[in-house]
């Protein structure tokens, strides 16, 4: 899983008050003289004095905090990469947001939270099993993923350009353009993927900013708040939730890729999504990166050609079983050294599919997530492109099912995740990349109900923590021999105590001497 160098994913959050999930840059500030000022600073509503919310106690602009601490891992490359120190080579200053004021203007709340002050508990939405949902909510989220593939964002762009062409030939023109709203959300994973571009054809591909460490669980959990909330948006339900596919089948079909839910295999190319499908008509972006890294460019939102999932080519494979989940969940330790695809006794490593519960690392990265996207097969196998097929978010929303369980069972503090010395992009105070404004990976290594959603499962514990029916059994009846034993022990004595003449104790003649004195 790659990753490349001057990139820059420019994409915008909209302007005025209009709350936006953060991601990239806003469109106010993708102007020249914000860019060359580094200042992001948009003001709130109409008044343009009223900078970040300031003027009514929501915000202020200030100087960003990027993480300083030394990374570990194989990116060994000190300022050739634009994510380096994110967001700084962008910009430096930001709105600093109060309480739980969120948003690249300070105009939203953060997540879970709600009313004109950011101060009410939202009720959390509820992610349920894909297959448990009325056709009723089916059909929503079907249509939700299907219209904003096909709705241009409001609020973002992306730039066609890498950094030092970010101005255009004549050096006045910021290169963005319009992108769908799926195709945003594809594009940021692409962005923390993508290689280090060193010149024409010398990609440094040791970098990944959301894969191989511990940033996995927190940076895809972020990416699918993002996409939920937008979707909420889009189709004006503010209780809609992500469903999630329940993977751990055992089995070597995918019981999502019917034309009901997710596509089905078309019959003349089972490569290809079959034509009773919505999704049928789905092309992807971002495919191409062997050819951005010859041209020393940035996936610029083209499509280049249909969604694929090839089932033919799968190679026997079969998907994990709740067995691979119960043993996942039984690691105690979040992460262990060197925070990468070789830490083992690692429950973050084990969930991404690089290392096994028993400490075996799995050279075909073939665990859990990783496993999956292998089955798929496909446009899903690669990570820049993965996020083209919709089986990406329900995938990704049942590994933060497993996440959360385990957050849920051990209760880990902040402390948990290093500080430093984790790859480039995975130090718990790094700020995630792409996102923006800055958020670091601290602040989503949390229980889900604190972010204002949850799940509707119960996930497998592992044999120690759940008997099975013959040990229960046995405990049980160990329980009642005890108690006919000692109900038969107290019968006795009682037998003989009455048969000793014992006297009541209101005649019994006590004794004045004090507890001191000789007997």
């Amino acid at each position: 899983m790659g990753s490349l160098r001057w990139g820059l994913l420019l994409c915008c959050l909209g302007s005025g008050i209009l709350p936006g999930v953060w991601a990239q840059f806003p469109r106010v500030c993708m102007t020249l003289d914000s860019l060359l000022s580094k200042q992001c600073c948009p003001p709130l509503g109409m008044e343009p004095a009223n900078i970040c919310g300031f003027q009514v106690g929501r915000g202020q602009c200030m100087e960003v905090q990027a993480d300083t601490r030394p990374w570990g891992g194989p990116y060994v490359l000190r300022n050739q990469d634009d994510r380096e120190l994110w967001p700084r080579k962008f910009f430096n200053r930001t709105c600093k947001c109060t309480g739980n004021f969120a948003g690249f203007n300070c105009g939203d709340c953060k997540f879970g939270w709600t009313g004109p002050n950011c101060d009410q508990k939202k009720p959390p939405v509820v992610r349920r099993n894909i297959h448990f949902l009325t056709p009723q909510e089916r059909e929503q989220f079907l249509g939700a993923l299907d219209l904003a593939k096909n709705t241009t964002h409001p609020d973002y762009v992306i730039t066609t350009q890498h950094w030092l062409s970010l101005f255009g030939p004549n050096g006045t023109q910021p290169q963005i353009a319009n992108c769908s709203i799926y195709d945003f959300f594809v594009w940021l994973h692409y962005y923390s993927v993508r290689d280090t571009l060193l010149g024409p054809g010398r990609p440094y591909k040791a970098i990944d900013f959301s894969h191989q460490g511990p940033a996995f669980v927190t940076w895809h959990r972020y990416h699918l708040l993002w996409l939920e909330r937008d979707l909420q948006r889009l189709i004006g339900n503010e209780s809609f939730a992500l469903p999630f596919w329940n993977f751990a089948t055992g089995r070597n079909e995918c019981d999502v890729c019917t034309d009901q839910l997710l596509g089905a295999a078309r019959q003349d190319d089972p490569t290809l999504i079959s034509q009773n499908s919505r999704f049928s008509s789905w092309e992807i972006i971002c495919d191409s990166i062997d050819d951005y890294n010859r041209r020393v460019t940035l996936c610029n939102g083209s499509y280049e050609g249909f969604l694929r999932r090839n089932q033919v080519g799968r190679n026997s494979e079969t998907l994990p079983t709740q067995k691979d989940i119960q043993d996942c969940l039984s690691l105690e330790k979040f992460d262990n050294p060197p925070f990468f695809q070789n830490s083992t006794f690692s429950f973050r490593n084990a969930l991404e599919g690089f290392d096994k519960a028993d400490g075996t690392l799995d050279s075909q990265v073939m665990g859990l997530h990783n496993l999956v996207h292998s089955f798929l097969n496909g446009t899903s196998a690669l990570p820049h492109s993965a996020a083209n097929d919709p089986i990406f978010v329900v995938l990704h929303c049942f590994t933060d099912a497993i996440f959360d369980e385990w957050m849920k069972r051990f209760n880990p503090s902040a402390d948990t995740w290093p500080q430093e010395l984790a790859p480039i992009g995975h130090n718990r105070m790094y700020n995630m990349v792409p996102f923006f404004p800055p958020v670091t990976n601290e602040e989503f290594f949390l229980t889900a109900d604190q972010l204002g959603y949850s799940y509707a499962i119960d996930l497998p514990v592992s044999d120690e923590e759940t008997p099975s029916w013959t040990t229960t059994l046995s405990v049980v009846v160990g329980m009642l021999v005890v108690l006919v034993g000692l109900f038969m022990l107290l019968a006795f004595l009682q037998y003989r105590r009455l048969r000793k003449g014992y006297a009541p104790l209101m005649e019994t003649h006590l004794s004045n001497k004090k507890y001191t004195e000789d007997a």
